[in-house]
Formats: C-alpha cells, structure tokens, sequence
C-alpha cells in the first residue's frame, strides 16, 4: 500500500490507515505532523491549514518509509534522528538511549537547585547521548561539565551533539565500574544509569525491546544496583563535601538504593506518582 498523492491530507489519511490499532488517534497525529515537519520543512500551522499543499517526491519516499518503521514500532526519535530535551535538541542514534521525560525532570530539580552557582564542577556519569551534561552546560553555563561513557557510540554522539550546540564540555571515555577512573573532584554528580532488571523485560515494549541498546537499559537481577554501588564508592572520594549526587533509579529499588549512601539522602517521586530518583548530600 502507497499513499495515494504528494497532498498533505493524503499523507496523513495514510498514516492513519497504516498504524490505526498500534498507536491512538491522538498519537498518529502527533507523529505525522512531526514527520512532516521534519522532513518537508513544513510548519504545524501550515500542515493544519493547508490540507492541499503537496510534498516533493523525494519528501513522499522519506515519509513512505518513515510510516512503514512507525508501524513496525520503531520509535520516532529514531527516525528524524533527533529529540527534544530541556530545550535543546539531541541528536540520536540507535546506539544511544532516547532520553525519557523523567530524565528531563532530573534535569529540572538540578538546575532549579543550582541556578544561582557559578563554577560548579558537574559529572555526567553514563552520558549516552550528552542530553544531561549538555541540558545542564546550557542552563548552568558558568560551571564545568564532564561526560563519561564506556561505549564509544555514546562519546561520539555526545561529541556531535557538544558541536552541534555550541557548547563546551569535557567527553571522556571510562568505565565508571573502575575504581578511581578519574582523580577530579565534582560539587555535583548525575547519572542515570542501566537500572532494568532482565526480569522485568516482559513489562516492556516492542519500541524499546527491539530498538534501543540493550546495554544501556538492563542489568542482571542478581546485581540490580551495581552501578549505583559503584557510585556511591566514587562519592566518598570524588564528591566535595556539601556537594550533591543526583540520580534516576529503578522505582521499586528505592529504599535500597537510598540505603548505599552514607548522609543525608532524598527520595523523589517522578510526575507520575512513582520513587524514581534519590539525591545524596556528602
């Protein structure tokens, strides 16, 4: 099945047909128009307006495909190879997580907690696609930013991004598991790091299953909280004292979580109702 003509209406009434039973009314909508968008570089208020402006064929073939990945699940940030976040946009690549909006609200609390300091030192820890570490240089850009990754996917994305949106931090590759991988210490510490447990994986999606690094996601259930007890080593030595940890965790590991760090620790719920992310105060 093709759609029927370079018109607007008729592109849209494809999608609808196409991926009608795997996403609601609501949701085609949305993605078609940030299709259109995107690869037509044509407005919103012109795709609502104008039903009967067409594409070019080359656009057609772009958005054909991109309908038919849509319906097959494959998530749309993939797709344009780009996201949203904390305003600025993310590039992206099937190497690195898409960034979630509790992600987005992790970043909120930090830089509402933080927004009157200058010179911070901040350590990004598992950087992915820089979207934190990037977030933060944007609206903290008096204070100094470090991203550390092992994947070297994740260091380059992260290196496109800094360069894409002109802004200057430091991109190491390191495994975060070892001991001492770096000797600088940091006023404030984030990480959102592998925190799925392998048995939870019947919970999840198709999008997510099939598309995003599984490296990125999961962790063994028989070591659920093995990165944040690696962080938690780090912050003895590597977080000044008054200094803060941020960090996105497994919601039914909370208390555990909370329980590795030796302080003053907060547990927070994420916008929908759920103890998604612990701060530590050294």
């Amino acid at each position: 099945m093709r759609i029927a003509s370079n018109k607007v209406e008729d592109i849209i009434k494809f999608a609808y047909q196409e991926l009608e039973g795997i996403y609601s009314k609501t949701e085609i909508r949305q993605m078609i128009n940030t299709l259109i968008t995107h690869f037509c570089n044509i407005s919103l208020t012109s795709i609502l307006a104008f039903k009967e402006q067409t594409v070019l064929e080359s656009e057609l073939l772009k958005l054909n495909f991109a309908i038919k990945e849509l319906k097959n699940q494959k998530p749309l940030q993939y797709i344009i190879g780009q996201t949203s976040f904390y305003n600025i946009v993310v590039k992206l690549n099937q190497k690195v997580l898409i960034p979630r909006v509790e992600t987005e609200q992790l970043v909120g609390i930090i830089i509402e907690e933080n927004k009157q300091r200058e010179g911070l030192k901040i350590a990004d820890l598992g950087c992915g696609s820089g979207a934190i570490a990037l977030a933060l240089k944007k609206n903290l850009p008096l204070s100094e930013v470090w991203a550390f990754d092992i994947e070297d996917a994740a260091i380059m994305q992260t290196k496109e991004n800094a360069k894409s949106l002109n802004l200057d931090i430091n991109i190491e590759k390191t495994d975060i598991l070892s001991p001492n991988f770096t000797n600088k210490i940091f006023d404030i510490i984030v990480s959102n790091p592998p925190y799925v447990m392998e048995k939870e994986k019947e919970l999840m999606k198709a999008n997510v299953l099939d598309y995003e690094p599984y490296s990125a996601l999961f962790v063994s259930d028989n070591a659920p909280l093995i990165f944040y007890k690696a962080i938690s080593e780090f912050t003895k030595t590597n977080l000044k004292k008054g200094g803060k940890c941020y960090l996105e965790i497994n919601e039914s590991l909370g208390k555990e979580t909370s329980l590795l760090f030796e302080g003053k620790t907060s547990l927070l719920k994420d916008i929908f109702g759920k103890d998604r992310f612990v701060v530590f105060e050294h």
